[in-house]
């Protein structure tokens, strides 16, 4: 698959940077400050484009026609390498909106998040807090398969995060839970560590976000660690069904 322009000039950057502060000089230094510009300019371009995206977004007033928007989405180089793109499913008038970070293989295939193993804890994470899958609508900050799984990088989270937000705005959800440091980063607009985010809630304009880790984080580690992080898990869980019960009990219809 051929990489897009701006992801290639992006690469060829760093590597210029990596090698001059290695202290090898390989290229004309002219030629090395036009690459420069014209990474700035393709950088330019794009979040011109962003700003559009996201001023369109503003006047889409169903997650339908969101969705296929998103599906035909082609803002980032995900697009080349996806399957399917995983826009979210379940409650539409939901009380709680569960963010992940990235679809994975089973989600690229399916074009539904959170199935496989992982979905299969955060189904019982959830039923351990008396909350049923069907009661909230679950998606993630990015809509596409990064490469064998790999972190999003920040281009792809920043492509993706108007279609995020305007599905935040759509449903209305009174409560957000995110999986892992990477959604509450990309939720809350921080760079904080996921051990200053979990643990209590944070203002999200009128909604109340939680963080916690992600269902696939908690399968990477067996025995006495995965115990140690479940019961973190549990506290953050705890926390958040008080204030769903309460949220629950206020929500109309």
């Amino acid at each position: 698959m051929e990489k897009p322009i701006h992801q290639v000039l992006e690469e060829l950057t760093l590597w210029l940077k990596f090698q001059k502060d290695s202290g090898v000089d390989l290229i004309h230094p002219e030629v090395a400050q036009s690459l420069e510009r014209l990474d700035m300019a393709v950088k330019r371009r794009k979040n011109a484009g962003q700003r559009t995206v996201s001023a369109d977004l503003s006047m889409v007033n169903s997650l339908s026609s969101l969705q296929a928007i998103v599906e035909q989405c082609r803002a980032c180089g995900l697009s080349a390498t996806r399957n399917k793109v995983v826009f979210g499913e379940g409650n539409t008038n939901p009380v709680l909106m569960i963010i992940g970070e990235a679809p994975g293989r089973e989600e690229d295939r399916t074009g539904r998040p959170f199935v496989g193993k992982s979905g299969e804890l955060l189904t019982k994470m959830l039923r351990a807090i008396n909350i049923d899958r069907q009661e909230v609508f679950i998606t993630s900050v990015v809509k596409c398969r990064p490469p064998s799984n790999r972190t999003p990088h920040k281009d792809e989270i920043e492509a993706c995060l108007p279609y995020l937000q305007r599905q935040i705005s759509l449903l209305d959800p009174k409560l957000i839970l995110c999986l892992g440091g990477v959604a509450g980063q990309a939720v809350l607009g921080v760079n904080s560590s996921l051990s200053d985010l979990r643990g209590k809630f944070h203002q999200l304009h009128e909604r109340k976000v939680a963080v916690t880790y992600h269902p696939a984080y908690l399968l990477r580690f067996g025995g006495n660690k995965q115990q140690h992080l479940k019961r973190k898990a549990w506290h953050d869980l705890q926390m958040l069904q008080k204030e769903y019960d309460k949220s629950r009990q206020k929500r109309p219809g």
